[in-house]
C-alpha cells in the first residue's frame, strides 16, 4: 500500500491515481454494511497503516457506499483506557465525513504489548468475540 499523495483527484474521479491493491480493498469496504477496523496503538494513536488506509479510501466519499456501522478493535501496551482515545477520535473524524455511517464502539485491549499476547487476555478476547457475534 502506497501513501496517499494528497492530490484529491480521487474525489472527482472516484479512484486513486496510485495503482495497487487498495482498489480491491476499497471495493470490499464500499460494499460492506459493517466495518471493523483493528489497530495496535502507537504513541496514543492508530497505526500508520490504518491511517494510510483511511486516507486512501477518500474516493468512497462521493460514492454510494453501503457501510453504516463502524467499530474499532485496538490493543495497547499501556494499561490505561485513555491510551485509546486519540485513535478512536481519529477514526471518528473519518466516519464524520460519511453521513450515513456511525462509529458504534470500540473493544480495547489494554496491557497487550507483545505479538500473540492477546490470547492471554481472556476478557478482551471475550469482548471481541461478543462484538463479532452481535454484528
Amino acid at each position: 500500500m502506497q501513501y496517499c499523495i494528497g492530490c484529491l483527484s480521487c474525489i472527482k474521479s472516484g479512484c486513486c491515481v496510485l495503482k495497487d491493491d487498495v482498489a480491491d480493498i476499497m471495493e470490499k469496504v464500499k460494499e460492506a454494511e459493517i466495518i471493523v477496523y483493528a489497530t495496535p496503538i502507537y504513541y496514543y494513536e492508530m497505526c500508520g497503516q490504518m491511517k494510510t488506509l483511511l486516507d486512501r479510501l477518500n474516493p468512497l466519499y462521493n460514492s454510494d457506499y453501503a457501510f453504516r456501522d463502524i467499530y474499532m478493535i485496538a490493543t495497547a501496551a499501556e494499561d490505561e483506557e485513555s491510551a485509546f482515545e486519540k485513535a478512536y477520535n481519529g477514526l471518528q473524524g473519518w466516519v464524520d465525513y460519511f453521513e450515513k455511517a456511525e462509529l458504534k464502539g470500540i473493544v480495547t485491549g489494554a496491557g497487550i504489548g507483545d505479538a500473540n499476547d492477546a490470547i492471554n487476555h481472556k476478557e478482551v478476547m471475550k469482548r471481541a468475540n461478543e462484538l463479532g457475534k452481535n454484528l
